[in-house]
């Protein structure tokens, strides 16, 4: 009904959606090509923002149905999509696209199918892997073309939705990446696979990266796909990085695995100049948990004193001529 009342809106009022440049919809049904039609109509929209929104199901087979996009007049800018039911949204031409956004997708993956989207260079998705959403190589999901330069990707404490791939693969779709997000990594598991972005992203400038161990539970569900270790053993034993400036890492413990890692990191990135260290972030749920019983010994421990920061220092550098400065806390 709010599907129908909204399409009978843009048709009746065209002037005033002809110089509209931001929309915001939510609780919203839409046929398959509708949000195409919106598009047609509002040839200035810069930012479409899609909240809570479903495509119509399919009476035949009972099962959602593709959003498709193909707005080759579009001034779109933007495209904001959180907690949207439809099985893919296919972007065919949305030649002037730049950012994209996608929050909690219940589809298969990959969550997108591209066409001509010449001009997107800043991509971020976020979601909790359900146990029907197989991993994917970005190489089979990302558009063909060379203009991407941020990349956020959030795993939401769950189970590692991409693959890691070579750089034959992604080398021309990386080529002037500059910054990248890996958010939300559940704590268990192995960081050696996201050397494959370093590897394929010469032009790497920012390398951040968030550890998540929370046993309050968030973000888990019924649904949940199984989080298992992803192992990547394919990188080149003499590869390096040349342009990548600052490695952060926000969940830092004291931790054989975590030193490794960062240790891995400054051997290949010979031009790094800084690493920041972080603790956790707070969470209120996994506090109370803490607080109601006696402390583990397996606990997440965040270097305590200044004392603990430097021997941490002088584990990192040792045996390396850089002059990287490491900032903990």
């Amino acid at each position: 009904m709010f599907g129908q009342r909204f399409m009978s809106f843009v048709q009746a009022c065209p002037v005033a959606f002809r110089g509209m440049t931001r929309l915001i919809l939510q609780n919203i049904t839409f046929g398959d090509r509708e949000v195409s039609t919106v598009l047609d109509a509002c040839r200035k929209l810069e930012l479409l923002s899609l909240d809570l929104c479903v495509c119509v199901i399919d009476p035949v087979t009972s099962e959602e149905t593709v959003l498709t996009i193909d707005a080759p007049d579009s001034s779109l800018l933007a495209l904001s999509i959180t907690t949207c039911a439809y099985a893919r949204i296919d972007l065919i031409q949305v030649p002037k696209l730049e950012m994209l956004l996608y929050t909690n997708w219940n589809g298969a993956n990959p969550p997108f199918r591209f066409g001509k989207v010449p001009c997107l260079g800043r991509i971020s998705l976020s979601c909790a892997a359900l146990h029907w959403q197989n991993p994917f190589a970005l190489s089979h999901f990302l558009p063909n073309t060379t203009t991407l330069t941020i990349m956020h990707l959030n795993f939401a404490d769950q189970m590692i939705w991409i693959k890691p791939e070579g750089p034959k693969h992604l080398s021309t779709i990386f080529s002037n990446l500059r910054d990248v997000n890996l958010y939300n990594i559940f704590y268990e598991c192995d960081l050696n696979w996201t050397m494959f972005v370093l590897e394929a992203a010469p032009s790497l400038s920012n390398f951040r990266l968030k550890l998540s161990c929370h046993p309050c539970g968030r973000n888990r569900c019924e649904d949940n796909a199984n989080k298992v270790n992803v192992v990547w053993d394919h990188a080149s034993p003499d590869f390096e990085h040349h342009r990548l400036s600052l490695l952060q890492m926000v969940g830092f413990a004291v931790d054989e695995k975590l030193m490794k890692y960062i240790r891995l990191v400054m051997k290949r990135a010979i031009g790094l100049r800084r690493i920041f260290l972080l603790d956790q972030q707070p969470c209120a749920e996994c506090d109370a948990m803490n607080n109601a019983r006696p402390p583990s010994p397996m606990r997440w421990r965040f270097p305590a004193g200044e004392d603990e920061k430097k021997l941490v220092r002088q584990q990192l550098v040792d045996g390396f001529s850089s002059s990287v400065e490491i900032s903990i806390g």
